[in-house]
């Protein structure tokens, strides 16, 4: 029999089993750090200062972020501010491809350091606006708003509020101001800032539109308006002090426009809303050598592009795709002209397909990038700015599920996670060896997850789940660089043939949670499983950024080899040495477009430590050690590199 006592001590036996089980959990949570603002210039599309006053006489105010592809910045054509996020990655189902992106994290990609329940985090505010011109009538101010998306659901608490500056008072004063960090201060300021508009926390609803009647003390020249986000940071339970991003709203369609009214909701434009999908089913890239192979079965048989009438009648739109060899810069079209062109109703969305055949012809041998487009074509009335979408496919010697970029990290978060696995399922279309693995792990707030370790793992296929394990690395890793692939060199190539399926992971040494980045976009739910003793399938939609790299022998060891590092001298590169900033300046014989070039700079050991694109700005380099690093500047269209060696003292 047993006594109260006894239950008393089952009760308490299974609660903690049942924690520490559910400790060994995989789980998602936000961002610390947005990787494509970390260290971003406050550098905007059109220049450094902000425009004059707008009018709208003749042209409206509008800003749907289109230029997303171009710029993470808000455009200084109609804003003041940089601390929003524009972007293609979070939203689902837009009113066009682009947002303007509200949560927790600075204009500098990181977290606010605020202790408040609830604070004022990012804004984005307008130009000054004349409105005080004369015959000036029935102004109203048009958006479309959504929660969370791709990324975390605002708390009940928290809101998104739309504000317009009053004509009574231009003072301006400071009234709440951040914390410092990095030598950067974040303030906040606002003179008779009236709250128009006001919704509150909630889950996901498709995008709302609002609008609202501008009046009365608004009608005056030096108008503005602005949007602001209060959030409530999150804590992990499990690393007390550790704060991460939260509270996503996502900003669409922005109108401000003289002779509306109430019904006024619609604008004649049919814009493409979705991004453009792979070719290759199943991956966002695969080595190029393979790719012949995996045409007949891994080709997808259509291309597509899906867009939305955002006008209230039907509109005849005309669908186009081209191809374009990036390296060669060589165009080739996709379409055949009538087959694409049809009506779409209004307020409608459609996706339209068509038959392709091969697309990816090249006589480029180690390596090749691909443009796919998809554009619309309609009528002289349209909107040109948002008809047009890419896909970048990159070939080189990696498999490649995820598409480079994170919403989430991926990780244990409990207790006991040592000797947990996690694994992901991959291919190979021909006969080849696995040389390394890459695994991105997200940036965290001091470092926090560089104390945790981990190896490096292989499994063979077991009926569709991970079975034995046939590699093991003896070096125990730790997650010490992070925004960006790491790879990790196998010390023994195990050789995958054809068509066998294998599973590619680590096995956690320590408890902690790794933080491994995870796309959100695309959706690869079955080929991630994970062990906490016994092998399950992870339950979460989304991809995990970790990929295997094939190969040669001669192809091995890419890590700890330089770059070609001849001192090219159309190249300048100064103050060299450094310590806080560098400039870079190039002589060149091609028409100069800031725009056709990145910039690589690596360490001695040859690992990438930098790559953006080129800025004939100052870029950042205080956050590296001490040491010679070279850097690369590499024209996109030609493949010419300029190449010079950087000294870093402090």
């Amino acid at each position: 029999m047993i006594t109260g006592l006894k239950k008393y001590f089952i009760l308490v036996f299974l609660l903690i089993y049942n924690v520490l089980l559910l400790g060994q959990t995989p789980t998602l949570i936000p961002l610390d750090y947005n990787p494509a603002l970390f260290d971003r210039k406050p550098k905007m599309l059109k220049n450094n200062t902000p425009a004059d006053t707008i009018s709208i006489m003749d042209t409206p105010f509008f800003d749907d972020f289109t230029y997303y592809w171009r710029s993470s910045q808000p455009d200084k054509k109609w804003w003041i501010d940089d601390y929003v996020f524009i972007n293609n990655y979070y939203p689902i189902e837009p009113r066009s491809n682009g947002v303007a992106t509200f949560d927790a994290l600075g204009a500098d990609g990181k977290v606010y350091q605020n202790t408040s329940a609830s604070f004022p985090a990012d804004t984005l505010t307008s130009c000054p606006i004349d409105l005080g011109v004369s015959g000036l009538s029935n102004v109203f101010l048009s958006f479309f708003y959504q929660p969370q998306g791709y990324g975390d659901s605002p708390d009940p608490g928290d809101s998104l509020i739309l504000q317009f500056k009053s004509s009574v008072s231009n003072q301006w004063r400071t009234v709440w101001k951040a914390e410092k960090r990095n030598n950067t201060i974040h303030e906040w300021v606002r003179s008779d800032w009236q709250t128009v508009w006001k919704t509150e926390g909630a889950d996901l609803p498709p995008f709302k539109q609002v609008l609202h009647h501008v009046e009365g003390e608004y009608l005056y020249k030096g108008f503005q308006f602005r949007f602001v986000n209060y959030v409530s940071l999150e804590q992990d339970p499990f690393n007390p002090g550790r704060k991460s991003n939260a509270d996503h709203w996502h900003i669409d369609y922005v109108r401000l426009d003289k002779n509306r009214n109430e019904t006024d909701t619609a604008s004649y434009d049919v814009a493409v809303i979705a991004p453009m999908k792979t070719l290759i089913r199943g991956y966002q890239s695969i080595p190029w050598n393979q790719l012949e192979y995996a045409a007949p079965t891994r080709l997808e048989p259509k291309v597509e592009i899906t867009y939305r009438n955002n006008y209230n009648l039907a509109v005849r739109v005309d669908r186009h795709f081209t191809v374009t060899d990036v390296y060669r810069n060589i165009i080739s079209p996709l379409s055949t002209g009538n087959e694409g062109s049809a009506n779409i109703e209004a307020d409608d969305i459609m996706t339209f397909s068509q038959d392709i055949t091969f697309p990816f012809e090249s006589t480029l041998v180690d390596s090749a990038k691909f443009e796919i487009k998809g554009y619309l074509d309609t009528n002289e009335f349209d909107r040109k700015e948002n008809d047009t979408v890419r896909f970048y496919h990159f070939f080189k010697d990696y498999f490649a599920r995820d598409d480079g970029y994170p919403e989430s990290g991926y990780g244990f978060s409990g207790y006991n996670a040592q000797d947990c696995a996690v694994a992901c399922r991959y291919e190979t279309f021909m006969s080849d060896s696995l040389r390394a693995i890459m695994i991105y792990f997200n940036p965290t707030d001091n470092n926090a997850s560089a104390r945790y370790r981990f190896k490096i793992a292989v499994w063979r296929d077991n009926n569709g789940r991970p079975g034995e394990l046939t590699y093991l690395s003896s070096t125990e890793y730790s997650p010490e660089t992070t925004g960006q692939f790491t790879r990790y060199d196998l010390s023994e190539a195990v050789y995958i043939t054809r068509y066998s399926p294998y599973w590619i992971g680590w096995v956690q040494v320590t408890t902690g949670f790794l933080n491994v980045g995870f796309d959100r976009n695309y959706n690869d739910k079955g080929n991630l499983w994970y062990n906490t003793g016994t092998w399950q399938q992870d339950i979460n939609d989304g991809a995990l950024m970790i990929r295997p790299v094939m190969g040669k022998r001669k192809d091995f060891a890419t890590s700890t080899e330089l770059p070609a590092t001849v001192t090219d001298s159309r190249m300048k590169l100064y103050p060299n040495p450094a310590s806080q900033h560098v400039r870079i300046e190039l002589e060149t014989t091609e028409a100069f477009l800031p725009s056709d070039y990145h910039v690589e700079i690596y360490d001695v050991t040859g690992r990438l430590r930098y790559r953006e694109p080129y800025t004939d700005g100052d870029m950042d380099v205080s956050r590296f050690e001490p040491g010679l690093y070279i850097v690369r500047v590499i024209h996109r269209k030609s493949g010419n590199v300029q190449t010079q060696k950087l000294v870093i003292i402090k």
